[in-house]
């Protein structure tokens, strides 16, 4: 009559089994690497979801950044044409710029710039820099600058990759300074700008005029140079008092000629702020005085 386990466990034999009953040190071996293995996998499958939860972190962390990205992001061919848009500055969705040279989007008087780049590019690799017009959906244009990189040859884009920024504001602040500049530079009073250590970082035509120092001679050199040694402690005065109140100031005062001579002026100090409103230089005005002091 066969034992308890021999009925319940036909296969078994006592070669599987002691004569006991117990389990033989054959099976505890391989009950022991099931065990071993089983843990194993139950170590990869956590370390899976910890990957899978880091690509989606990483996933939705790269989908931010598009979605506040300044940077429009485009594809394209060797030939230029748009393979997809990745992130748009035009207003234009991928489905509508595929298919489309990627001047066709651009001012026809820079396309010829846009179409040099990626001609460049495909030639010789690396990347290229642009500054263009691009065309909105409505018709108007606004100022775009970016670079056009050769990654054809990586497996995971292989593609001509167009980062692109607006610029229209800096455009329009461009041509504002170049006006403000050519007004300063014909001007027959002296204008320069300042450091708060007095230092002159601009010098115009009529404060070569009115001193006798060009340009050369006075950028990078100490406000001082054109102050008389009795009045410069009046001259650091007012320095430190624009500096630290960011109000302008006028007074009356005298500066010295290239020659030696002093020259009777009316000086006017402005602050030059930062968009955050921190003063980061003075504006200098001079003027001839009716009298001297």
């Amino acid at each position: 009559m066969p034992d308890a386990i021999g009925a319940e466990f036909p296969w078994s034999s006592d070669e599987d089994s002691g004569r006991d009953g117990s389990e033989c040190a054959h099976c505890g071996a391989r009950i022991h690497a099931l065990a071993r293995r089983v843990s194993e996998l139950e170590e990869d499958n956590s370390n899976l979801r910890l990957l899978d939860g880091a690509i989606r972190r990483n996933t939705a962390l790269f989908h931010a950044l598009l979605a506040n990205s300044r940077d429009g992001i485009v594809l394209a061919g060797p030939d230029r044409t748009v393979i997809r848009v990745i992130h748009t500055m035009t207003g234009r969705t991928s489905s509508e710029a595929s298919g489309q040279r990627a001047e066709a989007f651009v001012h026809p008087d820079d396309r010829a710039t846009l179409v040099g780049c990626f001609e460049r590019v495909v030639a010789s690799g690396g990347r290229e820099e642009f500054e263009v017009r691009a065309l909105r959906p409505d018709g108007t244009y606004f100022w775009i600058a970016g670079t056009v990189a050769d990654m054809l040859d990586d497996p995971d884009v292989q593609a001509i990759v167009c980062n692109y920024r607006d610029i229209s504001r800096w455009k329009e602040d461009e041509l504002a300074l170049a006006e403000f500049q050519a007004i300063v530079q014909s001007a027959d009073c002296a204008i320069f700008s300042k450091g708060a250590d007095g230092a002159i970082l601009t010098w115009n035509g009529g404060a070569s005029r009115m001193f006798g120092f060009t340009s050369e001679e006075m950028v990078g050199q100490n406000v001082e140079i054109l102050v008389p040694k009795d009045l410069r402690e009046e001259e650091r005065r007012a320095r430190t008092q624009v500096c630290q109140t960011a109000a302008a100031m006028e007074f009356r005062t005298e500066r010295l000629h290239k020659g030696g001579s002093r020259v009777a002026v009316d000086v006017g100090l402005s602050p030059v702020l930062d968009r955050y409103g921190r003063v980061r230089g003075i504006l200098h005005v001079s003027r001839p005085s009716d009298c001297s002091r």
